[in-house]
């Protein structure tokens, strides 16, 4: 009988960067175009204000409303039921908070651990996760009896959102700001404990999704999670759209507007609203409305401050619309290259407005842009042509009606499309200018933006556009753009495509200095170095400024230099001020890695940033943070001692040294797995030499290009082409397709397919995992690498992965890189759940090194052959007729590897060593193996191998596993053969044959 606890990790995603103003521009749109999908909802016509005959722009209507949707799932496809939520939304000027209570029941007679999932619009920055039972009002025992506050009850403050729950929520558990690895690593830790943990952890775009733990059978469970938001700029207006979630229950939304002198705002619906002294405010019960919105009209420079508080230090925010002198037409490339996005996140809002854009560039820029050709771009790359063709109204449109039929699906690799680009035959010897049509959201591949910004040349420049929709990377757009001497341009509503479609074609003005009486650490959102008339510029920073303050502007072009002077028009305290400082100071400090982590990490947990360096944490106890060394640290002072400014003068001069090298990169990380939590490392002086000895070019993984048959829309059924517009998508109809297209096209055509379950869940480690072990499966090593490098990047103390690379890089014949990997693998010392790991990789080592030390030009070959000997007498293993070997990519689940031999004895875990000599190692009950089994001198016969899942994780109502095994036939022998298998795991208890072996 095996007693063992079980859990899953989880991923989050939500951007910690700035706000929807980084270093945006200009705005634009257009109307549908006559080919336009079916899929896609018709864009809404400006409309006019009833009340001052303006036009009012609009922001893009969204054909899948999922934004601010609560779901909790407990198994792949089970979720509890939502019996109820409150929403409660404050407005202040330029910024917005909105708290959501949901209310699940566990109408299960088990308990539960839940994955709890919400999409947030773009920029948002949670602030306050809580999470415990609810107790129902007047000892009603109804399920469907909701305990929601009084609107006049309502509070945003996190120091006092507990408190007004305390008559119905039942001590609620409220999640800190921890480091993301110490975060990780705490939960999984406690969840064995099978107490009251819950985590939330950044991926990239916009996507929260949380695991909470425990969830009591048959008992109300109530969910809190805070956010702030920037509102979007349009025109002179601030405009906030909330979009209201479509449930089969009870729904409350209460809204509070600040007044601004002098500004005027404007609800829509009209609803009638209750006057205060400072605000006004509305409550709507089951509304039937999809979205409600809120604009503040003519609202140039406003400004919000932080409420004078004695003894705390003062920070303001504000956006402001510098009125640039004239520019001159810009000497750009009069070639034009367009990276069209393709993947399922463009599917299919914002493919309509690439499409949108790339048509008005094109047409509006005949004299700028004199050829063209577009590449497309998931995880594989094509070109509409294989050169540069006249930018004439019959090419465009040719393209428009090419473009119609590409099939939206897969993840995204903009690291390649960049690479390809650089490396295209008909684009080397000319001059390019790039327009990257991407929401920056890099699911696949290379995630290093310095690393992407490196494939273009000092000819190169690359504009990108924010949709201002879910789900976008402002990080990656901003890098690339201002590292080339681009830009990023604002594409938030229907009217701004035109405008925004020239604006390339002029000459920037490059920021000098900006500076504001008595204030310091001014930062501008994304860090721009240049700007272009129309583009508004959100500024923050330490200090105070009121209506009246003077914000000054110098810039220069070519050799003239201008000063500029902006007024604020308004101010209105808010307390949401002084997270706009923080989320932009932390996103700044985060853009630079290792090199100011420790100043990241400082800004993040004091100002509550979750986000790449910092994961939200709950834990049950006090007790259970110091377990995990989670103390009080002197965040407060960090940020008081030093400035973003004055970090960014120091880092700045060597910067493109330290992180554009894939080397110092790998340098930096190996220290760092030196403090990990869950894992006994001290790097060997024997490593850092070998590190030094390789050479910089195998720390880059070169990925080849995949060839994919299917490309258009007609070639794929239409039962997957709908699940492909459906928030969750179905694993089943993905693996279904992907095996279609796996026999009649190959494995460049499949992974494509079940690389959309990466774009739709970006950051889950276990899909991750799923899909890495298929495509080293199916040959496709540099793809799995990179997808085992992004679950290393949050798990660093799970070996399991450093044994997944490592293979992968052998398998392309990166024997340098993969000897490190091994080696660190080997050398650590892990969590002994992970039973006879060790020695399971040191012998799929050794058989490494005896294959590659005498190799020619191998780099390390001299400490190949010395570690060879070292390891070859501390196993006496020299060769195997038979060896298997199985991992999984589930967490605390329990998958045993069984094999009979031909005498019918079983080899399992409860009989680990055979009479002809077979031996099983240790049963790995907690997830992800590996386990071995080996036979040194094979008796003539069939040996029938097989996988039972012995045990799933007791939490969930269910869990898929992915099982990757590898058959060796005469392991460590010169005819050596090997062949993998993988196979998926559904059901507790299942038995599953993988083959037959025969040896004779």
């Amino acid at each position: 009988m095996k007693s063992i606890y079980y859990f899953l990790f989880l991923s989050v995603l939500f951007f910690s960067g700035c706000s929807n103003s980084h270093r945006e521009m200009g705005m634009v749109a257009a109307e549908m175009s006559e080919e336009a999908s079916d899929d896609y909802e018709e864009i809404t016509e400006p409309q006019k204000s009833s009340e001052d005959g303006k036009n009012r722009s609009k922001t893009w209507k969204r054909s899948n409303k999922i934004v601010n949707t609560a779901t909790l799932f407990v198994g792949d496809n089970e979720q509890l039921a939502l019996k109820g939520s409150q929403i409660a939304i404050k407005v202040d000027g330029i910024r917005a908070r909105v708290l959501i209570d949901c209310f699940f029941y566990n109408d299960n007679d088990q308990q539960l651990e839940g994955t709890f999932k919400m999409r947030l619009p773009q920029g948002a920055s949670p602030y306050y996760f809580a999470f415990g039972e609810s107790i129902l009002l007047d000892g009603d025992k109804r399920k469907d009896s909701i305990p929601f506050i009084d609107q006049e009850a309502l509070v945003f403050s996190e120091e006092k959102i507990r408190e007004m729950r305390s008559n119905s929520w039942s001590v609620p558990k409220v999640a800190r700001v921890v480091e993301k690895e110490k975060a990780a690593f705490a939960y999984g830790q406690t969840v064995r404990r099978r107490v009251d943990p819950a985590l939330a952890e950044w991926a990239g775009a916009d996507v929260y999704n949380c695991k909470v733990y425990p969830l009591m059978p048959n008992k109300l469970h109530r969910i809190v999670i805070g956010y702030d938001v920037n509102l979007t700029a349009i025109d002179d207006d601030w405009v906030y759209n909330f979009s209201i979630p479509k449930v089969d229950c009870p729904l409350v939304l209460d809204v509070e507007v600040a007044k601004i002198k002098e500004v005027s705002f404007k609800i829509t619906p009209d609803i009638k609203m209750q006057s205060e002294k400072s605000t006004e405010t509305f409550r709507m019960v089951n509304p039937k409305e999809e979205e409600i919105e809120i604009r503040y009209q003519d609202s140039k420079n406003i400004a919000l401050q932080s409420p004078k508080i004695e003894g705390q230090p003062s920070y303001f925010a504000s956006s402001i619309t510098p009125v640039l002198p004239p520019s001159s037409k810009v000497e750009i490339s009069d070639n034009a290259i367009i990276a069209l996005d393709v993947s399922l996140s463009s599917n299919p809002d914002k493919f309509n407005v690439w499409l949108q854009l790339t048509e008005a560039i094109l047409v509006n820029n005949p004299n700028t842009i004199k050829k063209f050709t577009v590449m497309l771009f998931n995880i594989e790359t094509f070109w509409w042509k294989k050169e540069l063709v006249e930018n004439t109204p019959e090419n465009v449109k040719a393209f428009l009606e090419y473009a119609h039929q590409i099939a939206l699906e897969g993840a995204s690799d903009i690291n390649f499309a960049l690479s390809t680009i650089s490396n295209a035959e008909w684009t080397k010897n000319t001059s390019n200018t790039i327009f990257l049509m991407s929401d920056g959201a890099d699911t696949w591949g290379e995630s290093d933006a310095y690393k992407m910004a490196g494939h273009l040349t000092n000819n190169e420049r690359v504009f990108a556009y924010n949709t201002g929709m879910s789900g976008t990377s402002l990080s990656t757009l901003n890098h690339l753009t201002r590292s080339s001497g681009g830009a990023l341009f604002s594409v938030t509503g229907e009217d701004e495509i035109q405008k925004v479609s020239t604006a390339f074609a002029t000459v920037p003005w490059r920021i000098d200095q900006i500076s504001i009486p008595d204030t310091q650490d001014i930062l501008i959102a994304g860090r721009p170095d240049y700007i272009y008339e129309g583009q508004r510029l959100l500024i923050t920073g330490r200090g105070t400024i009121s209506k009246g303050t003077k914000v000054h502007l110098e810039v220069s072009q070519n050799n003239s230099m201008k000063e500029i002077e902006m007024e604020i028009n308004t101010s209105i305290d808010s307390e949401l001020t002084s997270r706009v400082y923080g989320q932009i100071a932390t996103g700044i400090l985060e853009e630079f890695d290792y090199v100011t982590e420790k100043k990241s990490i400082a800004y993040a947990k004091h100002f509550k940033i979750p986000g790449k360096t910092c994961s939200l944490l709950m834990l049950d106890t006090e007790e259970d943070y110091n377990a995990y060394n989670i103390r009080a640290t002197e965040d407060a002072y960090v940020v008081a001692s030093t400035t973003v400014q004055e970090t960014l003068l120091v880092v700045l001069k060597d910067i493109k040294e330290l992180l554009g090298s894939s080397k110092n990169t790998f340098k930096q990380w190996i220290e760092h797995l030196a403090n990990t939590d869950g894992m006994d490392f001290t790097i060997p002086a024997s490593l850092e030499i070998l590190v030094d000895k390789t050479p910089e070019a195998n720390f880059s993984i070169i990925q080849k290009e995949l060839e994919c048959a299917s490309i258009y829309k007609k070639e794929i059924p239409t039962q997957f082409s709908d699940s492909l517009l459906q928030p969750k998508l179905n694993y089943d109809v993905v693996s279904e397709e992907a095996n279609r297209r796996l026999e009649k096209y190959g494995a460049s055509d499949a992974l494509k397919v079940i690389s959309s379950l990466v774009e739709k869940n970006p950051g889950n480690t276990v899909l991750a995992r799923d899909v890495g072990f298929t495509a080293l499966d199916w040959g496709l090593n540099e793809q799995a690498y990179y997808l085992f490098k992004r679950v290393l990047t949050t798990r660093p103390y799970e070996p399991q992965t450093y044994q997944a690379i490592a293979k992968s890089l052998a398998n392309i014949e990166n024997y340098e890189l993969s000897l490190l990997y091994y080696e660190i693998a080997i050398t650590a010392k892990w969590d002994p759940r992970f039973g006879e790991f060790r020695r399971i990789v040191a012998l799929e080592y050794l058989n490494l090194l005896g294959q590659i030390k005498d190799r020619a030009n191998f780099a390390l070959a001299t400490y190949a052959t010395s570690r060879y000997k070292t390891l070859r007498s501390e196993f006496k293993e020299e060769y195997a007729d038979l060896m298997l070997v199985i991992s999984w990519n589930t967490d605390n689940t329990d998958i045993d590897l069984h094999v009979v031999e031909p005498t019918g004895e079983e080899c399992y875990y409860q009989n680990n060593t055979t009479k002809i000599g077979g031996y099983m190692t240790a049963d790995v009950t907690q997830g992800y193996g590996p386990e071995m089994y080996i036979l040194q001198d094979a008796k003539k016969g069939e040996y029938e191998v097989k996988v039972k899942y012995f045990a799933s994780n007791r939490n969930r109502t269910s869990t898929r596993t992915k099982v990757y095994a590898t058959i060796y036939k005469n392991w460590g022998k010169k005819n050596e053969s090997a062949r993998t298998k993988v196979i998926t795991l559904e059901d507790n208890k299942e038995m599953h044959n993988i083959l037959t072996v025969v040896i004779d």
